[in-house]
């Protein structure tokens, strides 16, 4: 009997208990809240969301602020507010809503800079999240680990499978087949490759250490060098002389088109890329130096980006000054025929552009980042909006309005078109 009386007594305070935090939940949610902003990186002039809780669904009876500056509300729902975006110098701001409900400051906007052109990215190989080897058109295709990719004669594009170790290929109208199985064994890891003037394929297996050639109308297989440290990629200059970076060698080889090695170079740093520019200038992306160095002519090195530390994230520099700019593990470099070098920034997931000064000095420059938003990602989109993982090697067509991305992490090839 005891114990029914304290069950009866029980169930009324429990039932006051259970109202008084009912009303108590009914008077917060009358208050206005800010719950997230999307886009977060932004340009000045977009659409963005704001969701939330107790908004007018009166437009007009909404105010939102962005540091200060009145954005326009477009539409107005209770749990929603599109807006278009006042003009913002870059940089990062905080946003202030009023309404009928409240006022309140709790939302971030990251502003970013407005290229002078527009960088369209677009995703022409593979899907996302799928890392296997099949043929097919265009994203019917699949690949695995694509870490080179390389313009050949006949206007397709060739890149290297580093995951099943084949060569593959890239029609002009985006058929994908995959050309030949080039793995020496187990241990053989294919990096990056490029046709000479012959219209020949060179490429590198940084497993073995070795510089290995495809005869393209034959598609025979042969070994021009072998026992170097972690060779990386390959270029060319105007008489068909190959040259390789090998990594871990802190060297720079030369191959005249007979197979004779010399050492072109060494460096305080490990090379990971090299590519000519159109004043034969060698240039040199690299591992860990977190700077990019030429290579004149007359064999002259100098720094002519970076500042040699690893950040927390990608910094372009003053205007006039990439030397005091971060950047990473550079992968692939690409120097177009306006002059300017463009980079796939391995560390800080992001491609961009090193412009020289009037006189065509690249250290008293500018550095842009022109596409990526720092963080590793797959989405495509528009120069800043878009994300990369880890990018690798990188070309430029003649022209300069188009570029293509081996994107190894993502198991993904990109392309970028300039408007």
């Amino acid at each position: 009997m005891r114990k029914i009386y304290i069950l009866l007594l029980a169930c009324p305070l429990l039932s006051l208990f259970v109202a008084c935090n009912d009303n108590d939940y009914k008077a917060s949610v009358t208050e206005l809240r800010l719950v997230l902003v999307k886009p977060t990186n932004v340009y000045s002039g977009e659409i963005a969301t704001i969701l939330g809780r107790n908004f007018s669904t009166v437009p007009e009876e909404n105010a939102v602020f962005i540091n200060d500056q009145q954005a326009t509300v477009i539409e107005a729902f209770k749990d929603e507010l599109k807006i278009i975006l006042p003009e913002m110098a870059p940089g990062k701001y905080s946003i202030r809503v009023k309404s009928p409900s409240g006022e309140l400051t709790g939302l971030e906007l990251n502003y970013l800079k407005t290229p002078d052109q527009e960088y369209i990215v677009q995703t022409i190989v593979g899907q996302k999240g799928v890392f296997e080897m099949t043929d097919g058109v265009g994203t019917e295709a699949t690949t695995k680990l694509p870490t080179g990719i390389a313009f050949a004669p006949d206007g397709s594009l060739w890149f290297t499978e580093r995951g099943y170790n084949y060569i593959r290929r890239i029609s002009p109208d985006f058929l994908v087949t995959s050309l030949l199985d080039v793995a020496v064994d187990g241990s053989s890891a294919i990096w990056q490759g490029g046709f000479d003037s012959k219209g020949n394929y060179y490429f590198i297996d940084k497993g073995k250490g070795m510089l290995r050639k495809i005869e393209t109308g034959s598609m025979s297989v042969s070994t021009l060098a072998s026992e170097m440290k972690s060779p990386m990629n390959v270029t060319f200059d105007d008489e068909d002389n190959i040259y390789v970076s090998a990594r871990d060698n802190k060297a720079i080889y030369k191959f005249t088109p007979s197979g004779t090695k010399t050492t072109f170079a060494t460096l305080n740093v490990s090379p990971n890329y090299i590519v000519f520019d159109k004043n034969k200038n060698m240039i040199v992306g690299t591992s860990n130096g977190y700077v990019l160095i030429q290579i004149s002519p007359d064999g002259t090195q100098k720094t002519i980006a970076g500042d040699g530390v690893k950040g927390q994230e990608y910094y372009d520099g003053e205007p006039g000054n990439p030397l005091s700019a971060k950047v990473g593990a550079t992968f692939g470099v690409a120097a177009g025929s306006d002059g300017c070098l463009y980079l796939s920034d391995n560390t800080y997931n992001c491609i961009r552009k090193l412009t020289p000064d009037a006189n065509g000095d690249y250290s008293k420059g500018t550095l842009e980042t022109i596409a990526g938003s720092g963080k590793a990602g797959f989405s495509d989109g528009k120069g800043l909006k878009a994300t990369f993982n880890q990018p690798y090697e990188i070309i430029i067509t003649e022209d300069c309005k188009t570029m293509y991305v081996a994107g190894a992490v993502n198991y993904l090839i990109r392309r970028i078109t300039v408007k």
